[in-house]
């Protein structure tokens, strides 16, 4: 059994869970502390105040999973960003000690991590979050990123180690309708790609509590137009997608 959990920064854990690992039952475990900083996170106290939340022992999550083994046999790894810290290797360790399979949630930008982790045998599915077209990534993370490191995680994730898939939080204030395809796009050779709605709560940059999410039918809009790009390749006219922009927009698009 371990010892020492202070060294490991978790501080939530969440004993079942439907919704974060698509399609199967899951325990979940928060890693405090990331490297990026995007505006519309809606996880800032593990971001910007994990320092005043309260540990959760490796031990009581041992414990819980066994209480549990016979319903729950998989724990997803989250944050923050797990990938910065050391102990994360140790905490997947003593995961699969207990034959638990274990999904990471990820930023992509420790690529070296993940490739020790895959060559270990230590996850088992990667879920990668990627923010938007590369070239403005710094926008999408509110830091300066490596852009070198996250394609480097892009490419190894898609050599198909272990299970994996993208997914972009699309956020009206940040994103078009033409980010979303250039990043469809350019993952289209993915074996799974998935948008997410935004949504406005406990967002690193407050304001962001105040931006609605795009409404439903031009989400699932988009969400179509994705899955139509990835199966044919074939991106919705830019000349309509200005149009529809312009409609949601008004004041934005009339003060150019």
């Amino acid at each position: 059994m371990p010892s020492g959990m202070h060294k490991f920064p978790i501080k939530g854990f969440i004993e079942t869970s439907f919704l974060d690992w698509k399609g199967e039952l899951s325990s979940v475990i928060f890693f405090a502390g990331c490297n990026f900083r995007c505006p519309f996170c809606h996880n800032s106290d593990l971001v910007l105040r994990w320092d005043t939340l309260s540990d959760v022992h490796l031990e009581y999550i041992i414990l819980t999973l066994r209480k549990y083994k016979q319903w729950v046999n998989k724990v997803v790894v989250t944050g923050g960003e797990p990938t910065i810290h050391m102990g994360l290797y140790n905490v997947l360790g003593y995961l699969k000690r207990e034959d638990i399979q274990v999904k990471l949630d990820t930023n992509g930008s420790s690529p070296s991590v993940l490739r020790g982790l895959v060559a270990e045998g230590l996850v088992d599915y990667i879920a990668m979050d990627v923010k938007g077209p590369l070239e403005r990534y710094d926008t999408w993370c509110g830091t300066k990123v490596d852009i070198k490191k996250i394609e480097e995680s892009i490419r190894f994730i898609m050599e198909g180690n272990v299970d994996y898939e993208f997914r972009m939080t699309v956020v009206p204030s940040l994103h078009r309708e033409e980010d979303v395809y250039q990043v469809a796009e350019y993952l289209r050779a993915s074996d799974k790609f998935f948008l997410q709605e935004f949504k406005p709560r406990q967002c690193i940059d407050r304001s962001f509590l105040n931006v609605q999410p795009f409404p439903k039918d031009v989400f699932e809009r988009m969400d179509k137009n994705v899955q139509q790009i990835r199966v044919t390749g074939i991106k919705p006219e830019e000349r309509i997608i200005k149009f529809r922009e312009k409609i949601l927009k008004p004041d934005r698009a009339d003060s150019k």
